[in-house]
């Protein structure tokens, strides 16, 4: 047995591969390339004192895998890097926990900007307010700013009704659940789709049965939820939310007029087909 296979075996003595040759071959190929012609760095055998290092080396082992210097460093790395993605993944589902919290604080500073600025705000600068931070920090836990957005915060809280976005730079803007919570149970609690769905499928039914779009006031004294609850608290509150459920996609405008939107529209022939 050469001295690098005498070598490679004595490590692996204390591992899963004790007594396996062909790792034993693999890893001697490492430690002394020059003894099979091949011309790259060798690897120390100091080198698995480190336990990244030495976990990466049985990876590659078991992978079937020569463990190379450089195959250990570029394997360290991805598995730095899978090891960061899980723990963000693992804080994502804690933030999710709090979703109506930060739902609540996301739509607030959302509209504010829009009070301020006549537009909405980009992720960062919603994201990298001192209050989401705050929050994050109280709720999430000890993360980058630069990986906050890998928490899908915007998703998350968009899903819950609290605000919502289209491909439209800078079109986020405060939602449903935001601009119904000063009214209470005076108006539909039903999640965001359901409203949207609700919304379309009366704005279509009337243009069927009129030959036109409803007024607003119409539309905020008529619609009723599938509870018989009134979506509207008046026509006011039915201007004020045209903003999201036209970004949404749920309702369009003809003449200033509501009318079902691309995604209504789509919502309502999924119903048909079922139906």
């Amino acid at each position: 047995m050469q001295s690098c296979d005498t070598t490679a075996a004595a490590w692996l003595s204390h591992t899963e591969f004790a007594g396996n040759s062909a790792a034993t071959g693999l890893l001697s190929r490492a430690i002394s390339p020059s003894d099979f012609a091949l011309n790259r760095d060798s690897l120390p055998v100091s080198a698995a004192a480190d336990p990244h290092t030495a976990a990466a080396i049985l990876e590659l082992l078991d992978r079937g895998q020569v463990p190379t210097p450089a195959a250990v460093r570029t394997l360290i790395v991805q598995n730095q890097m899978r090891a960061e993605a899980e723990r963000i993944e693992r804080l994502g589902r804690r933030a999710q926990r709090n979703v109506e919290e930060f739902g609540r604080v996301l739509a607030t500073l959302t509209q504010q900007y829009w009070d301020d600025h006549g537009h909405g705000p980009t992720r960062r600068d919603i994201l990298q307010t001192e209050p989401v931070m705050h929050l994050i920090v109280e709720h999430v836990g000890d993360i980058a700013p630069s990986a906050v957005k890998h928490l899908w915060l915007i998703e998350r809280v968009q899903r819950a009704g609290w605000i919502a976005f289209d491909a439209t730079p800078r079109s986020l803007c405060a939602a449903r659940r935001f601009h119904s919570a000063k009214f209470g149970n005076r108006v539909s609690l039903r999640p965001v789709n359901t409203i949207g769905t609700i919304v379309a499928a009366y704005l279509e039914d009337y243009r069927t049965e009129q030959g036109r779009p409803p007024r607003w006031s119409v539309l905020a004294h008529e619609l009723r939820d599938d509870r018989g609850r009134r979506v509207f608290n008046d026509t006011a509150d039915a201007r004020t939310q045209q903003q999201w459920l036209h970004t949404a996609g749920w309702l369009a405008l003809d003449e200033d007029l509501p009318v079902p939107g691309p995604r209504g529209r789509r919502a309502l022939a999924r119903r048909a087909r079922r139906g």
